[in-house]
């Protein structure tokens, strides 16, 4: 009989932490591989979906970069902005995606439904332009223009916000960076004698 133990102070604690879990499930494709077997194991579809959890573990790498530990901070400090823009990108896309279809519905285009024209409004909308829908009427193609326009000016706006929240955050770690190096520089002392004696 093998004798397992848990290294871990509190395993409340560990259960806590997200990370620990995407650790958990990075390695149970392993152990699925080892005990069912690679041939069986590989044609299950959950399966599949767990050896993705192992791109997870690059997670673990931003608690060692200063930069990146910055950037998640000016992501968590503007959730709100980060909705805000996430909500007018979805109205903006329904409303557009609605005004374009009902514009191009008589013609021969490919604006099958109101969904069809949402997703032409949301490629538009970010600048993308795949360009697989388009609208094919003259209307339709001047109302394009205008809400392409547009909609640089309705994404712009929470932009702003998002960041100078950066810059705020970034300015606020510069001075911590050089307070910090203020702190740990080494005074000379002045009772040092250049000789011996």
């Amino acid at each position: 009989m093998t004798n397992f133990q848990m290294s871990t102070p509190s395993l409340g604690n560990f259960l806590k932490v997200v990370l620990n879990w995407f650790d958990f499930l990075a390695i149970v494709p392993f152990y699925v591989e080892l005990i069912v077997g690679r041939e069986s194991a590989s044609g299950l579809a959950a399966f599949r979906i767990l050896r993705l959890f192992r791109i997870t573990r690059l997670f673990k790498l931003i608690r060692h970069s200063s930069r990146m530990m910055l950037m998640m901070e000016v992501v968590s400090s503007c959730l709100s902005e980060l909705g805000m823009l996430f909500l007018t990108w979805v109205m903006g896309t329904l409303i557009f995606g609605t005004i374009m279809f009902y514009i191009e519905e008589s013609a021969e285009s490919d604006f099958k439904s109101i969904l069809h024209a949402c997703w032409w409004a949301a490629v538009t909308m970010t600048t993308v332009g795949y360009g697989d829908l388009y609208p094919k009427t003259p209307l339709g193609q001047s109302v394009g223009s205008i809400i392409l326009f547009l909609s640089m000016i309705y994404i712009a706006l929470p932009m702003t916000l998002i960041v100078s929240k950066f810059s705020s955050t970034l300015q606020a770690h510069q001075e911590q960076v050089s307070e910090k190096r203020r702190k740990f520089k080494k005074i000379p002392n002045k009772d040092h004698h250049a000789g011996f004696f």
